[in-house]
C-alpha cells in the first residue's frame, strides 16, 4: 500500500513539472519550407504561421531567413520573430526542387532527430521554390495556412496519391531495401496542385511520375480503395474516354524463378465503378461490359508494366520489390539484386471486375 502511495505522489509531481505554453505568447508554426541558394551556398528556411485576430479570423503570414545548414535555420528564423517559435503543431514540410536535387541527408537527419515533430506530418517536394509556394498561401486565392497538408491528406484518402508521411519517408530513406518517394507539388499563379510523385535515389530527387502513374504505384504498393484510372478506347469506329473509379483492390506478389534469376508477378484483382464513359458505349448490354473489362485489364497491365520498366531504368525501387524478395530468399544478396534489378522480369497480371456501371445499374 505504501508503495502505491509513493508511486501516485511521484506521478503527480512529474505531471506538474511539464512546461506550459500560452498560445498568445508563442508563434505556432504550421509549415516550413527549405530552399538551397546556389550562389551563397546557404539554406533558406521559410515558416508559415497563423496570425489570430479578434474573433475566429486567422491570417497566414511568413518569415524567411538563411543559414549554413538546415539545423541553423530555426535559430535564424527565431531572431526575426516577435514570439518564440513553436514547432509542435507543424503540419507540413515543403522542400524546393534545387534543395532536393542537391541532397537531403542533413535535412532528413534534422527532421528525424527533432522530438517536437509528429511522425504524421506531410513532407512534399515543390517543382520550384518552397518560399514562393508558402508565400502564395498568404495571398487572396488560398488564405488557408493548412491548405498544403489538407491537399495532400485528402488526395491520399480519396484520389491517386500513395500513402506517405514523415514516418513512412524516414523508414524508406534509411532502409537498404527500398527507395523513398514524396508528393510533388506545383504552382500555377496563386494556385497549388499535385503534379505526381517525386522519386529519390541516394538521398537525391532524380525524377518524377505523374498522377496517373501514381495511381498505378498506389495499386502495386498495397492495393487501395480509392483512386481513378483514365483510359482512351476505340471500338467499332468509335472513340472516347473511360474513367474507372477503384472501389477495392487486392494486391498479391508471386515469386518465381530462382535466387539468381528471380521473376516477380504482381497480381491485381480490381473491383471498380465506371465513373464516365461515352454515350455510344451501351453498358446495359453484358457483352459490352465484358468487352470493357477486358480492355481495362489489358491497359492496366500495359501501363503498370511500363511504369515498372521506367522505375527499373531509373534504378529506383519505391514499390519495394527488393524487400519482398529479401523476405522470401535465404541468404539474400542485396547488392547482387540491385545490380540485376534493371533487367529483372517483373510484370503484372490484372483482373478487372466492374461491379457498377452507372446509376441505371
Amino acid at each position: 500500500m505504501k508503495k502505491l502511495i509513493i508511486i501516485a505522489c511521484c506521478s503527480i509531481f512529474l505531471i506538474s513539472c511539464a512546461d506550459r505554453e500560452v498560445i498568445d505568447e508563442i508563434q505556432v508554426v504550421n509549415a516550413i519550407g527549405y530552399d538551397y541558394d546556389k550562389d551563397e551556398d546557404k539554406i533558406r528556411g521559410t515558416i508559415l504561421y497563423p496570425i489570430f485576430k479578434y474573433g475566429p479570423t486567422e491570417e497566414p503570414s511568413i518569415i524567411a531567413a538563411k543559414g549554413d545548414s538546415s539545423f541553423d535555420v530555426p535559430l535564424h528564423l527565431n531572431v526575426k520573430s516577435s514570439l518564440p517559435l513553436a514547432f509542435g503543431q507543424l503540419r507540413s514540410v515543403i522542400i524546393g526542387e534545387d534543395y532536393a536535387k542537391h541532397g537531403m541527408h542533413d535535412l532528413v537527419n534534422t527532421l528525424a532527430r527533432n522530438p517536437d515533430l509528429g511522425r504524421t506530418i506531410k513532407v512534399a517536394i515543390t517543382d520550384g521554390n518552397a518560399h514562393e509556394m508558402l508565400s502564395s498561401v498568404t495571398r487572396k486565392k488560398i488564405k488557408d495556412y493548412q491548405f498544403i497538408s489538407n491537399l495532400i491528406d485528402q488526395n491520399i484518402k480519396t484520389e491517386n496519391l500513395p500513402r506517405t508521411n514523415l514516418q513512412t519517408f524516414l523508414f524508406s530513406f534509411f532502409s537498404d531495401d527500398r527507395d523513398p518517394f514524396l508528393p510533388l507539388l506545383s504552382q500555377e499563379k496563386d494556385a497549388i496542385k499535385l503534379e505526381g510523385v517525386a522519386l529519390f535515389k541516394n538521398e537525391k530527387y532524380i525524377s518524377s511520375i505523374d498522377m496517373k502513374e501514381a495511381f498505378l504505384m498506389k495499386l502495386l504498393l498495397d492495393g487501395t480503395k480509392h483512386g481513378r484510372y483514365t483510359m482512351d478506347m476505340k471500338h467499332k469506329g468509335h472513340s472516347g474516354e473511360v474513367i474507372l473509379e477503384n472501389l477495392r483492390t487486392k494486391t498479391n506478389y508471386e515469386l518465381k524463378g530462382n535466387r539468381h534469376n528471380p521473376i516477380i508477378v504482381v497480381h491485381l484483382n480490381i473491383d471498380g465503378l465506371v465513373k464516365e464513359f461515352p454515350q455510344w458505349l451501351k453498358l446495359t448490354k453484358p457483352s459490352n461490359v465484358n468487352m470493357l473489362e477486358k480492355k481495362l485489364t489489358t491497359n492496366l497491365e500495359k501501363d503498370s508494366d511500363r511504369l515498372i520498366k521506367k522505375l527499373q531504368k531509373l534504378g529506383v525501387d519505391p514499390i519495394c520489390f527488393t524487400d519482398y524478395v529479401r523476405s522470401r530468399t535465404r541468404n539474400f544478396d542485396s547488392q547482387r539484386f540491385r545490380e540485376n534489378y534493371s533487367d529483372m522480369d517483373i510484370h503484372v497480371k490484372a483482373h478487372v471486375n466492374l461491379v457498377q456501371t452507372g446509376i441505371s445499374q
